[in-house]
């Protein structure tokens, strides 16, 4: 799907470091640029719903007005992206912690999402402050 490159830091074990992939902020770029025509398709769907959840947190349907918000949001660039797999150890630990329940999961790591189509958590993000914030999550 896209490149990604992978997040350093001492607070977690390392198999769940190991699980914490930042989105590299070219392929965000490029993929911004291309639009409709991206072959990041999935990942441009991604990066719409994160920066929905950041600006209107509580809606569910935008009108024409927030989805130009949204768009000019993401074209500013001043944000980071981060993925953790759903099939790594870090997924598995966190949804256990969350008792299976996904909507919690993103909740306290507002704003993010689980992709419907890969089932991968993304969280609007960068990996360092994703990172404190899951070791406070699993300790």
């Amino acid at each position: 799907m896209a490149s990604f490159t992978r997040a350093q830091g001492p607070h977690l074990p390392a198999d769940y470091m190991q699980s914490i992939e930042q989105i590299d902020p070219q392929i965000i770029a490029r993929t911004l640029d291309e639009g409709a025509g991206t072959e990041h398709i999935e990942l441009l769907d991604v990066l719409y719903e994160l920066m929905e959840r950041q600006l209107y947190p509580h809606k569910d349907e935008l009108n024409d007005d927030e989805h130009t918000e949204v768009a000019w949001a993401l074209e500013d660039g001043a944000y980071a992206v981060t993925r953790i797999q759903h099939d790594s150890p870090l997924y598995r630990a966190l949804f256990q912690r969350f008792n299976g329940n996904g909507r919690a999961l993103t909740d306290a790591l507002a704003p993010a999402i689980i992709d419907e189509l890969s089932s991968d958590l993304y969280v609007l993000a960068s990996s360092e402050v994703l990172t404190q914030q899951l070791a406070a999550i699993l300790e």
